[in-house]
């Protein structure tokens, strides 16, 4: 049993005039033994575009949520460290 499954997966294709678009979706699973349930966390992907030509092009679709979750991350672990080193200077004066 895996505690985390991590799959990317079609979605089913749409016709539109002529192209064909399939979507394609992370789902990443997390379960814990002996636990009913678990987390479950999908996002979009990507996207394939293809044409009646045969001409295929494939869309990523940036995940603009978890890039700034990162960055604010990112920005607390800096303004922490920041205040720490001011911290300790200033103790260091007394």
């Amino acid at each position: 049993m895996n505690l985390l499954n991590v799959e990317i997966r079609a979605g089913d294709p749409i016709s539109i005039n002529e192209h064909t678009i399939t979507p394609f979706a992370q789902s990443m699973q997390v379960t814990i033994p002996g636990m009913n349930g678990g987390l479950i966390w999908n996002r979009p992907v990507s996207i394939l575009v293809q044409t009646k030509d045969g001409e295929e092009q494939v869309l990523s679709i940036p995940d603009v949520t978890r890039q700034t979750i990162w960055m604010l991350f990112g920005a607390t672990f800096m303004i922490t460290l920041f205040a720490w080193l001011i911290s300790r200077i200033f103790k260091s004066f007394r």
